[in-house]
């Protein structure tokens, strides 16, 4: 009878844990008659059993927190346990609305009022991704974020056609489900699969900048109006000549046909026999 008092005393122990002394139970009432003899307890190894008993620790999911602030369709602020963090959600990319360095895109505040819809006054759950960094180079926390009623964030903004799916570098655990809802917002043509093809059909395609005409050539610089004259180049029209400058004075003469310094009045002469 030693080794049934040994197990009674394991039953005593663990009366906490339904599992270890339903099977406890059973290893007593299935055993046969005791000998007339108390043969020797067999030696059992040693078990952590109230190890089996611990409730384990929540885990980001099963955390609740409350959405304080929706920056736009794939970003959100939460209340983390007094603390506010910034989450970009995972495996979402909606229009941008606050970037300063894009205007705001098509489709971009419906999106955001999407989001607003479903998150706004509520509580949700985080959950991250081993195979995703804990934050990205912005700093804000990368997280799934599981809405009250048991669905994903992320499948319902792009099932609905408020964003598309997106893999940065490497796959992750939700990306089949959230490419198949993807297929069927594009076959639905949901959301901005249908307003955005018909704005970039509205959209004038850019025209080319003509190519502008080269500067023209210009005649050699010299030293006065007579040595240009003399090597056959002028006379000079103020308006039509860029070498008009050259060689005009603080008194704005000009460079005469003959090589002498003329004055600005005999320029419209020029003009008008040019003209």
């Amino acid at each position: 009878m030693g080794w049934l008092a040994t197990a009674l005393a394991v039953l005593f122990v663990v009366g906490g844990c339904d599992d270890v002394e339903r099977t406890t139970v059973s290893a007593a009432t299935t055993s046969e008659p005791a000998a007339t003899t108390s043969p020797t307890a067999p030696d059992l190894p040693e078990q952590d059993l109230g190890a089996a008993c611990v409730t384990p620790e929540p885990t980001p999911k099963d955390r609740e927190m409350a959405v304080v602030a929706v920056v736009d369709g794939d970003t959100i602020k939460v209340d983390d346990d007094g603390t506010v963090i910034t989450v970009r959600v995972i495996g979402l990319d909606t229009p941008e609305t606050k970037d300063p360095r894009t205007d705001v895109q098509c489709y971009g505040p419906q999106a955001s009022a999407r989001a607003h819809r479903l998150l706004d006054g509520v509580f949700v759950r985080l959950e991250s991704d081993p195979r995703q960094d804990l934050k990205d180079k912005y700093g804000r926390t990368l997280a799934y974020v599981w809405l009250p009623d048991g669905q994903l964030f992320e499948e319902q903004m792009i099932a609905g056609g408020y964003g598309q799916e997106c893999t940065y570098d490497t796959p992750y655990k939700y990306q089949a489900r959230f490419r198949a809802a993807e297929r069927h917002a594009k076959a639905a043509r949901a959301g901005l699969w249908k307003a955005c093809e018909q704005s970039a059909e509205r959209t004038p395609k850019p025209v080319p900048k003509p190519t502008p005409n080269p500067a023209p050539e210009l005649d050699p610089r010299f030293r006065t109006c007579a040595e240009a004259n003399d090597a056959g180049y002028g006379p000079y029209i103020r308006g039509v000549d860029p070498e008009y400058d050259w060689y005009r004075d603080a008194d704005a003469v000009i460079c005469g046909p003959d090589g002498t310094a003329e004055h600005l009045t005999c320029a419209l002469a020029y003009v008008d026999m040019y003209l």
